[in-house]
């Protein structure tokens, strides 16, 4: 069975996820950030702000990534979403001042400073721009 929704019940849809705990991951087929919900994807977006950030790695999929020399899906940003524009956004932020994250599954463990290479676990506030750098740190 297939459900035809008006694009005014997509956005209020879309809309109702603000406030709501969920998990992001650099979609690398599609280009954009992928927002799961309850482990399903629910968004594409261009730029993401999240309240309350824990950034984790799957070691099992890191390790995976490092035999098989094959991405997979095993590192997510999880918060409480507070804003995005949605895939294609024709309106994203700059990239702001602030501290710079970064993950390479070949390189290290968890998500890291890019100018430190120091781990990151938390965060209280980040941006999530698909821009050159991905990940920025607002409010540590």
């Amino acid at each position: 069975m297939r459900i035809i929704i008006t694009e005014e019940q997509n956005n209020m849809l879309l809309d109702s996820l603000i406030g709501e705990r969920v998990k992001v991951y650099y979609n690398l087929h599609k280009h954009t950030f992928s927002v799961q919900k309850n482990g399903l994807v629910v968004l594409h977006a261009d730029y993401i702000k999240l309240e309350d950030v824990e950034f984790k790695v799957r070691q099992g999929g890191r390790e995976k990534v490092r035999q098989e020399k094959s991405k997979n899906v095993h590192a997510f940003v999880n918060g409480t979403l507070i804003d995005f524009c949605q895939y294609p956004c024709d309106d994203i932020p700059e990239e702001p001042v602030g501290d710079i994250i970064t993950y390479n599954p070949y390189k290290y463990d968890t998500f890291v400073y890019r100018e430190t290479e120091e781990p990151v676990i938390y965060a209280t506030e980040v941006d999530m721009i698909n821009s050159k750098n991905k990940i920025f740190v607002i409010e540590k």
